[in-house]
């Protein structure tokens, strides 16, 4: 499911690249080669604050590091190595294959080359993780040399992504329905998770988000009305995930309403607000702060758009705490 790509940034080359336009982001709306384009727009979607971190590879001699940041899609993960360690990731956001765009941020080596294959980022991070380590997880010699750009499909990236948490909570691989709904009926929710089991929990997970934002830059929290960046908002299950049947997860278009980050998931998902004839309720959950208190005094009462639709998963969360 998700990919993990080897950036190595050891010459001199790269590591400047690296320095002007990812360790430092860049102004889109700045970038004049690819102004009024399709690309500008598609960026302002996932990018609504204008910054962006940008990687980019060579096409490589006879095209193979071209070959490998084509196994690239949204969602994998980049990881960023000097001097045997692993410093930085960085979560793949949006491919295009753009030489004017790479001049402009890049110029040209001594060649006349400029990294064309462009990948943008997002959720970079700092990172302390040894070279070998990662060769390990992947099943390669530890004293495996990173060329300058390579791709580890899922199976090889599963342990690293998943042993060192590097999937990303808003950037999903696309799924399509047929997949979605064949990962649906392979879910078995009696088992603990094995990492093929968290594979299709993502698959799940990217694909009721797609179908909840379908390329919005903003959306409203079901709960609290704001309207956030999508970025700040997750695919939220109005019944309990592990409790949904197959059935449920398939009604897709009603399992799922987005909540935000800053405080609507955990208040719905711990129980302190549920949702009763289309409007946000108070639950009998015990609260001490005076803070929380008057934060669901405010929610209390809202209508949620969401309720249309889903009344028997919002009706389900209700009984099953036995609130009123």
């Amino acid at each position: 499911m998700t990919k993990i790509a080897f950036q190595s940034a050891a010459d001199r080359h790269s590591s400047e690249n690296l320095e002007k336009t990812l360790l430092n982001p860049v102004m889109l709306s700045e970038l004049s080669s690819i102004r009024g384009t399709g690309i500008a727009e598609e960026l302002a979607t996932i990018y609504p604050g204008d910054m962006a971190r940008v990687g980019g590879v060579k096409l490589g001699k006879d095209g193979e590091q071209k070959a490998e940041w084509e196994k690239l899609q949204r969602g994998d993960v980049v990881l960023f190595m000097k001097d045997d360690m692993v410093f930085l990731s960085g979560i793949v956001t949006y491919l295009v294959k753009n030489p004017d765009l790479a001049r402009e941020l890049w110029g040209e080596d001594e060649r006349g080359q400029t990294p064309e294959c462009i990948y943008f980022v997002d959720e970079v991070k700092d990172q302390f993780i040894p070279r070998e380590s990662v060769n390990r997880l992947c099943g390669l010699e530890e004293g495996y040399e990173w060329p300058g750009f390579e791709v580890h499909l899922e199976e090889k990236a599963a342990p690293v992504v998943f042993g060192y948490q590097l999937e990303s909570a808003v950037y999903f691989p696309i799924v399509s329905e047929d997949e979605y709904k064949e990962v649906v009926k392979e879910i078995d929710r009696t088992m603990p998770l094995d990492t093929e089991g968290r594979v299709r929990l993502r698959k799940e997970d990217g694909f009721l988000r797609d179908q909840l934002f379908r390329g919005k830059v903003i959306e409203e929290c079901a709960i609290c009305g704001h309207k956030y960046p999508t970025q700040f908002l997750i695919a939220a299950h109005i019944k309990d995930r592990w409790h949904c049947t197959t059935e449920d997860r398939l009604d897709y278009e009603n399992i799922a309403m987005p909540l935000c980050k800053l405080g609507c998931e955990e208040l719905y998902r711990r129980n302190y607000v549920t949702v009763i004839d289309e409007r946000v309720a108070i639950t009998k959950a015990r609260v001490d702060s005076n803070d929380l208190k008057s934060i669901l005094v405010k929610l209390q009462g809202r209508v949620c758009p969401w309720f249309k639709g889903s009344r028997k998963y919002f009706d389900w969360h209700t009984r099953l705490g036995k609130y009123f």
